[in-house]
């Protein structure tokens, strides 16, 4: 008797690791606008930060999260943040690739990617996620909240979110399309509302900015949980399964 369940409870504990181990993994791989902030650090939000709150109430997909403020392509590339969730992945995992705010930034050449070297890029990242038997998902990336004198949204990014649709159906890989999904949300909360979106510290708020801060770049919680949002809805209408179905709206 003692042997039969002592039997049991070593094929349960077997069990239960091959579970862990087959377990799916989402990495992320993006800037600022994706990361992960410690509160005590910084008052902003990344929206990859507040994706597990959409996860379903059963899902068994883990997320890592690997964005880092102020990072291009070629800087995920040259400090091997790449090469580190290209370790990790397995088959069937999935990456959400999202860059383009820093690789844009020509004033800042040690962050800056040429438009061909960006695209470049973005191919490589699918590429090398498919020959691990994995699933890259592109992303567009995410609007600045700036706006004219009449109200219209102003392009902060030029060629480059044009450049990730083109890589998308170059490599026949799955895209989000943030840039154009977040520009909707702006303009639906118009100039002055979508504030709310995006993180501001009032003087003696917060010990970062003891000046205080507004910023159009990066979120509050609200704007972050919203973009997340984006994200999920554009992952179930367009059905890139099974991915889609690890989360609920």
């Amino acid at each position: 008797m003692t042997k039969s369940i002592f039997k049991i409870i070593f094929t349960l504990i077997c069990l239960t690791q091959s579970i862990q181990v087959s377990a799916t993994t989402l990495f992320l791989a993006g800037d600022s606008t994706m990361q992960d902030v410690d509160p005590e650090r910084g008052p902003d939000f990344g929206w990859g930060q507040l994706l597990p709150i959409y996860l379903s109430d059963n899902s068994a997909l883990k997320i890592e999260n690997h964005a880092k403020g102020g990072r291009s392509t070629k800087t995920f590339l040259s400090e091997k943040r790449w090469q580190t969730i290209l370790d990790k992945l397995k088959k069937d995992d999935w990456v959400l690739i999202q860059f383009g705010h820093n690789d844009a930034s020509y004033q800042k050449q040690e962050r800056y990617t040429a438009p061909v070297d960006y695209k470049a890029n973005l191919i490589r990242f699918t590429q090398e996620v498919k020959a691990k038997g994995a699933h890259p998902v592109l992303i567009t990336p995410v609007m600045r909240r700036y706006f004219d004198n009449q109200g219209k949204l102003k392009d902060a990014h030029g060629i480059y979110p044009s450049l990730v649709r083109e890589a998308a159906v170059e490599t026949n890989t799955p895209l989000i399309d943030l840039f154009k999904t977040s520009c909707a949300l702006l303009l639906e909360y118009g100039p002055e509302k979508s504030a709310v979106l995006y993180m501001s510290v009032k003087p003696g708020e917060h010990p970062r900015y003891p000046e205080g801060k507004i910023d159009k770049t990066h979120f509050s919680k609200t704007g972050a949980i919203e973009v997340a949002k984006l994200v999920v809805t554009e992952l179930q209408q367009k059905s890139i399964q099974p991915l889609a179905n690890f989360f609920q709206l």
